[in-house]
C-alpha cells in the first residue's frame, strides 16, 4: 500500500518539473521579445536546485487508494466473539461477521389517496412514519401551493357525518387504518389551525374555565396551565347530550377533565358521587358534525361527537353532543384537543 502511494505521488512531482507555471489562471505563451539589449543568460541549474511545486493529486485516484487502505485496515481487524454462542445453529460460526448480520430493512411504503375540495384526487405514496405536517408539506409541493401554514388534512366520514382535522404529529398511516371505505382525506385550508397559540383568552370565556374563576391570571399563564398535564383547567358548561341508542336529547351540565367528559346528575354539582362519566378520552377522537340537524335531529347546527377509534360504521357508541354557539362549540373542540 505505501509503495503505490510512493510511486503515485512521485509520479506528480515528476511531472510538476515539466508543467509551466500558471499566470492568472492561464498557462504562460511565449511572447515576442522587446527589442533592446540581450539579457544576460541564467547559468542552468540542477534539477535537484529547482524550486518544485507539487500539482494536485487526481482525486479518484486518491480516493481509490483510501478504500483500498480502510478495506486492509477492516480485514486486519479481529473477528467479534458472539455474545450468545448458544443461540447459533449447527452451520452458524462463532464469531459475528458482515456477512453473518441480517441485512437493514427498507422502511414501509405506502399508497395514500387524498382528495381537494373540487373533487379532484391524488394518490401519494409515503412512509410508514409520516406525519400529517409531513403529507401536507409534501402535498403543498406536488400541488404547487402556497405554503402559509393554513393547509391541513382533514379525516371525513361521510356516512356518519363527521369530519376532523388531523393533528400535525399524528401519523397518517395509523388513522387510515381506523378509517371505513366510505371515508377520505381531504387537503384543505383551515385558517384558525394555530390560532388558539396566538390568542388564548379569546377561546375560553371565564365561566368555562376553572382556572380562570381562581385567579386573574395572564394569556401566557393560561396557555402554560392548558399544556401542562399535572395542573390542567377544567372546562364545563352547559351541552346538549344525546342519549346513547335513542333520538332524544337533554340539556345537562357537563365537566371536561384528563380522565373524561362528565355530566352532573344534580344540576351544576360537581362532587364525585354526582358525577357521571360520559366518554372517555383514552383511545377517542373529536369530531365536528357535519348535518347534526339532518342525521341526528339535533337541537341546534353546533355539534360535536367523541368517536373511539375502533367504530367505523356503527352510530350506536357516538357520543353526540350540541352545543348554543359556534364559539362555545370551538372552546369544547380546542380543549378536547388539548387534552388529547
Amino acid at each position: 500500500m505505501n509503495a503505490s502511494l510512493e510511486s503515485l505521488y512521485s509520479a506528480c512531482s515528476m511531472q510538476s518539473d515539466t508543467v509551466p507555471l500558471l499566470q492568472n489562471g492561464q498557462h504562460a505563451r511565449s511572447q515576442p521579445r522587446a527589442s533592446g539589449p540581450p539579457r544576460s543568460i541564467q547559468p542552468q541549474v540542477s534539477p535537484r536546485q529547482r524550486v518544485q511545486r507539487s500539482q494536485p493529486v487526481h482525486i479518484l485516484a486518491v480516493r481509490r487508494l483510501q478504500e483500498e487502505d480502510q478495506q486492509f485496515r477492516t480485514s486486519s481487524l479481529p473477528a467479534i466473539p458472539n455474545p450468545f454462542p448458544e443461540l447459533c445453529g449447527p452451520g452458524s460460526p462463532p464469531v459475528l461477521t458482515p456477512g453473518s448480520l441480517p441485512p437493514s430493512q427498507a422502511a414501509a411504503k405506502q399508497d395514500v389517496k387524498v382528495f381537494s375540495e373540487d373533487g379532484t384526487s391524488k394518490v401519494v405514496e409515503i412512509l410508514a412514519d409520516m406525519t400529517a405536517r409531513d403529507l401536507c408539506q409534501l402535498l403543498v409541493y406536488k400541488s404547487h401551493c402556497v405554503d402559509d401554514n393554513s393547509w391541513t388534512l382533514v379525516e371525513h366520514h361521510p356516512h356518519l357525518g363527521l369530519e376532523r382535522c388531523l393533528e400535525d404529529h399524528e401519523l397518517v398511516v395509523q388513522v387510515e387504518s381506523t378509517m371505513a371505505s366510505e371515508s377520505k382525506f381531504l387537503f384543505r385550508k383551515n385558517y384558525a389551525k394555530y390560532e388558539f397559540f396566538k390568542n388564548p383568552m379569546n377561546f375560553f370565556p371565564e365561566q368555562m374555565v376553572t382556572w380562570c374563576q381562581q385567579s386573574n391570571g395572564s394569556q401566557t399563564q393560561l396557555l402554560q396551565n392548558f399544556l401542562n398535564s399535572s395542573s390542567c383547567p377544567e372546562i364545563q358548561g352547559f351541552l346538549h347530550v344525546k342519549e346513547l341508542g335513542k333520538k332524544s336529547w337533554k340539556k345537562l351540565y357537563v365537566c371536561l377533565r384528563r380522565s373524561g367528559l362528565y355530566c352532573s346528575t344534580k344540576g351544576t354539582s360537581k362532587e364525585p358521587r354526582h358525577l357521571q362519566l360520559l366518554a372517555d378520552l383514552e383511545d377517542s377522537n373529536i369530531f365536528s358534525l357535519i348535518a347534526g340537524r339532518k342525521q341526528y335531529n339535533a337541537p341546534t347546527d353546533h355539534g360535536l361527537c367523541i368517536k373511539p377509534n375502533k367504530v367505523r360504521n356503527e352510530t350506536k357508541e357516538l357520543r353526540l353532543l350540541c352545543a348554543e354557539d359556534e364559539q362555545t362549540r370551538t372552546c369544547w373542540m380546542t380543549a378536547f384537543r388539548l387534552l388529547k
